[in-house]
């Protein structure tokens, strides 16, 4: 019993890993696909973008009713559900090449990434044995940047000698398998269900939008988000616009920028020696400097790269320290899970919508101006962050 035991935790580890590796890769991968998604959809560059802004959607809407989802059905059932979304909506996209209706199923694999990210971190708090919640944890927080370093590069590779829609079919098929593997590992959901109902739904997050602080900060963090996926959304169109790269030459640029933000999520415990203030200080700082430095396209390519690293490692930092300070930024709140599962509606909500915005607008604005209104967008963030932290994190204890 102890050895099958030890093979389904590590099972449960790999086959989360691989799921989210594998819709990451797939989500992740349009931006630098834009020049080869133009021409298979016979569309504009730019709204190749929305591409991204309707899984977003799906996503949000995933994660927005997930956790009631979740008590409401089986989660085996549940992992079923989102299984049949993810890997039939990356295989109806690449059969497809119709825009109007890749948007639909695009929404579609989104909507079951949410509810599996649900069902993820229902295992990850409540159902994972404590033996595995650490590599658990470390998964959750690495598979999206891994994607980015590794998986995109394999799509974009595979795309030369099988096609993008090929590279994209494997990615369905892995995680059909290691959904399947999933279910196998998981352990039994004995939890009391409840009818699902959007009044049921409702009523979690209304209660949480009373808590003091939580309008501020989360205005703070969509604001500030904006900047961060307003950037890889047109990640591909500003290395072609700027540097003139084609598809394939965006791969090494991309690895580099990967492992630069998978490494950090390893070095942020090293570096809150610093101090969780100073260190947040410094890194926001940092951020909208290496944001500023490369946003114009006017540095040396490998220059430009270094600073998107310093960019995205930056990010990282102060974005885990504001998960750290979530509890005594919200120390009034009996419900902080509800407020956990916000930070990720908040942020895919800001992807949503700059994706579409910069899909729309972006043609007509230029990469310059458009960089500068997520420059902008990543300044007022940060001084609603520090207006809300000075208030609690950071405010000096009364003598």
């Amino acid at each position: 019993m102890k050895d099958i035991s030890l093979v389904k935790g590590w099972t449960l580890v790999a086959a989360s890993f691989i799921v989210v590796f594998a819709f990451s890769t797939v989500d992740h991968a349009i931006s630098p696909l834009v020049e080869w998604l133009r021409a298979f959809f016979g569309v504009a560059a730019e709204n190749v973008l929305w591409l991204i802004s309707s899984c977003t959607a799906g996503i949000v809407a995933g994660l927005f009713v997930g956790p009631q989802f979740i008590k409401s059905v089986r989660v085996s059932r549940a992992v079923w559900i989102s299984l049949l979304m993810m890997a039939g909506g990356v295989w109806a996209f690449v059969a497809t090449p119709v825009f109007a209706w890749s948007l639909v199923v695009r929404f579609v694999f989104g909507l079951g990434a949410g509810i599996f990210s649900t069902i993820l971190w229902w295992l990850a708090y409540e159902s994972i044995d404590r033996r595995f919640y650490t590599p658990m944890i470390t998964v959750l927080t690495a598979a999206r940047p891994m994607a980015v370093a590794a998986g995109v590069p394999l799509v974009m590779y595979g795309g030369k000698y099988i096609s993008w829609r090929w590279s994209f079919a494997v990615l369905g098929l892995l995680t059909a398998v290691f959904c399947l593997a999933f279910l196998w590992a998981a352990p039994n959901d004995a939890g009391q269900k409840v009818p699902f109902t959007p009044k049921a739904v409702l009523a979690r997050y209304r209660l949480a939008w009373a808590t003091p602080r939580l309008k501020t900060f989360f205005a703070a963090m969509f604001v500030n988000r904006l900047c961060y996926f307003g950037f890889y959304s047109m990640l591909g169109l500003w290395f072609i616009g700027h540097y003139h790269l084609d598809t394939l030459e965006i791969a090494r640029p991309l690895m580099a920028i990967g492992v630069c933000e998978t490494l950090i999520n390893f070095v942020v415990p090293f570096l809150l020696r610093i101090g969780p203030k100073k260190l947040f200080y410094l890194s926001v700082a940092g951020n909208a400097a290496a944001f500023g430095a490369f946003a114009w396209g006017v540095l040396p390519l490998w220059w430009a790269i270094a600073f998107i690293g310093l960019f995205a490692m930056t990010d990282r930092v102060y974005n885990m320290l504001l998960l750290l300070f979530i509890p005594k930024v919200f120390d009034a709140s009996k419900d902080r899970t509800t407020i956990g599962s916000l930070v990720t509606l908040v942020s895919w909500a800001a992807l949503m919508a700059v994706s579409w915005l910069e899909g729309a607008f972006l043609q007509a604005a230029g990469l310059n101006v458009t960089a500068a209104c997520l420059l902008l967008a990543l300044v007022a963030g940060t001084v609603l962050y520090i207006k809300v932290l000075k208030r609690t994190v950071f405010a000096v204890p009364a003598a």
